[in-house]
């Protein structure tokens, strides 16, 4: 497939957008325009991990209220009714075919007064009472995907499900940890540089370094005591720090802190391989490390 620049800017919008402040949005409208679509969705609902967002490009014209509508959120609904799981990509043939089995008449008038009856999706998280979704909503004058469209989608989309992965692993608040300074976080989280060597700390993290449990400060250096892991850790490091942030992985997920009364380990470990962004500590930070407590 042909990458063009707009393609390109809209990944990289999306793998940036956990650090930019209204990135979301930014990303949501580069998919669009990436698309040749007239509008495009980023939606979350339910679950203990995801306060319910909506990201919208351009919230349509709606003198009928059927946005609040409840009532075509249900089996009427074959965006939702075609949802299969996370990573799946579902397009205007699924579309079909559900309303070939399903009454979904109220839902298709409301998608044809709001002009947004064409378009695919793809799911970037789906838990038991939890969904992450990203939609192109395409109007008459854009008329349905062709298959350049949903492959340009469906590889944008896999780098939103990246990004959707770092946002929950650094938490809601990771903006203000790469713009804002680490001070104020309650999360131990620590900034390594392409070195590995410690460049900014949260005041939970410095608490866990000052009473090593499994953990440890090596001069700048931070270590798992037990030397299995650290070799593990370092390895996943070396992956991320040669990652380009695009095509190579972004996010590794460990339990550590393993030990003779805690065999299961006292944390999850979430390192995120960051974008090359300004600073507030004047440096360039390479990985966010967060140790989240079992």
């Amino acid at each position: 497939m042909f990458v063009d620049r707009a393609v390109r800017e809209a990944e990289l919008a999306f793998l940036n957008a956990p650090f930019d402040e209204g990135g979301w949005h930014r990303a949501v409208q580069l998919i669009a325009q990436a698309t040749r679509s007239n509008n495009a969705q980023l939606i979350g609902i339910g679950g203990p991990r995801v306060e319910p967002f909506n990201v919208i490009c351009d919230i349509p014209h709606d003198p009928h209220g059927h946005l609040s509508n409840m009532d075509l959120h249900g089996q009427v609904n074959w965006r939702v009714g075609t949802t299969l799981g996370a990573g799946t990509l579902q397009h205007e043939g699924d579309y079909a075919a559900y309303r070939a089995v399903h009454d979904t008449g109220d839902y298709d008038d409301a998608c044809s007064d709001l002009d947004g009856l064409f378009g695919c999706q793809m799911a970037l998280m789906m838990d038991p009472g939890c969904l992450i979704g990203l939609t192109l909503m395409r109007s008459r004058r854009d008329g349905p995907c062709d298959i350049q469209a949903i492959e340009v989608f469906g590889r944008i989309a896999r780098q939103a499900q990246k990004a959707i992965r770092v946002q929950l692993a650094l938490g809601q608040d990771a903006a203000e940890l790469m713009l804002g300074g680490v001070g104020s976080r309650r999360d131990a989280t620590f900034l390594l540089d392409s070195f590995g060597q410690l460049s900014a700390l949260t005041e939970a993290a410095e608490q866990l370094f000052d009473h090593p449990n499994g953990l440890r400060l090596d001069g700048l250096t931070p270590r798992m005591a037990e030397a299995s892991e650290q070799a593990a850790v370092e390895a996943a490091y070396r992956r991320l720090f040669a990652s380009d942030g695009v095509s190579g992985p972004v996010l590794h997920e460990v339990r550590v802190g393993r030990s003779a009364d805690r065999p299961e380990g006292r944390w999850r470990l979430h390192a995120v391989r960051l974008p090359a962004i300004p600073h507030a500590f004047d440096f360039r930070p390479a990985l966010a490390v967060t140790l989240t407590p079992l």
